[in-house]
């Protein structure tokens, strides 16, 4: 979205020089501590796994934004990556939202921002629907379908970047030995180059490679999920107790098991409960809050005696 935000005080401030922006974006902050992300020696300027993957190639350091911005103008020769990572902006510059609005979205929805020297987020992928905006700097973004997930090797999901499932593969050095699928998910690359004032709809599950290119570089962005019908929970975590759970079971059984999730979750051969009427479909159904709330009690237990933990008690109904 070629301009979307170029009506934006700070893009304003970012076309005239980096230092009027980061001056302006000065003015608004609350000198909230954050922390500022700076990569070890040998990061190449990525923010990746170090190199035994049991922990990341960069340290966090707090201090306030304004602080961070000094540091990015007046520490350049130094060789190290530094990046302020995701703030929500309403705790830290609270009135940058209303000075720099999104036409496209509710007012409630979070900017969030994103400011370093030159930088590489490796390929990963959100759970949510995304609008980044370039605000100063470059930015080109690298994106895959998210059926390139088997060809772009994850990294331990325990130990990732920030949080995020992320590809090991370089993008600018692939190496296709050790990760030959890499090949054919790069056929099915986009690439798009951001200016300031420009923005980019990322959506949800679209594995995505940022790459800060220039010596200074802001970007912001906004998360957000379409309303859902029903109460949810999130789904990261189930994930993460299924591996545990399927991961050592015999073949035969993890087949069984594949076959129960394709039909109940992902309802391969359509409503798995249609031939009951809906009070009767139990949680597919969308099940009262007793018990659902008695449903996460039970997988409580579960996890609770996994690390030898009592259990906890489901509240007592009311009399």
């Amino acid at each position: 979205m070629r301009g979307l935000v170029e009506h934006w005080p700070v893009v304003k401030a970012a076309k005239e020089s980096d230092s009027a922006a980061f001056n302006y974006l000065r003015t608004l902050d609350r000198g909230r501590p954050q922390a500022t992300l700076i990569g070890q020696s040998q990061t190449d300027k990525r923010f990746f796994y170090s190199a035994d993957m049991r922990r990341q190639n960069y340290d966090r350091y707090e201090q306030s934004v304004s602080t961070a911005l000094d540091d990015l103008e007046s520490k350049t020769d130094d060789g190290l990556a530094r990046f302020i990572q995701s703030i929500p902006l309403p705790d830290y510059l609270p009135d940058f939202a209303a000075q720099n609005s999104m036409p496209l979205l509710e007012a409630d929805i979070v900017p969030r921002a994103w400011i370093g020297n030159e930088t590489i987020v490796q390929t990963h992928f959100d759970l949510s629907e995304n609008i980044a905006c370039c605000v100063m700097g470059a930015r080109r973004v690298t994106l895959f379908p998210p059926k390139q997930l088997a060809n772009l090797y994850l990294g331990p999901l325990e130990t990732s970047p920030g949080g995020a499932y992320v590809s090991l593969t370089n993008l600018h050095a692939p190496d296709f030995d050790a990760h030959p699928r890499f090949k054919e998910a790069l056929t099915y690359a986009v690439q798009v180059d951001l200016a300031p004032g420009d923005a980019l709809y990322i959506p949800c599950g679209w594995w995505h490679h940022v790459h800060a290119r220039a010596p200074l570089n802001m970007l912001v962005n906004y998360w957000w999920k379409p309303a859902q019908t029903g109460r949810t929970v999130e789904p990261l975590p189930v994930l993460l107790h299924s591996l545990m759970a399927f991961n050592n079971m015999p073949a035969d059984e993890r087949k069984i098991w594949q076959n129960i999730f394709a039909n109940f979750i992902f309802e391969e051969s359509g409503d798995p409960m249609a031939h009951l009427p809906p009070e009767q479909q139990g949680i597919l159904g969308g099940i009262p809050d007793s018990h659902r709330t008695a449903s996460i009690y039970e997988l409580l237990g579960v996890l609770a005696r996994e690390v030898g933990l009592s259990p906890p008690a489901p509240p007592q109904k009311k009399t």
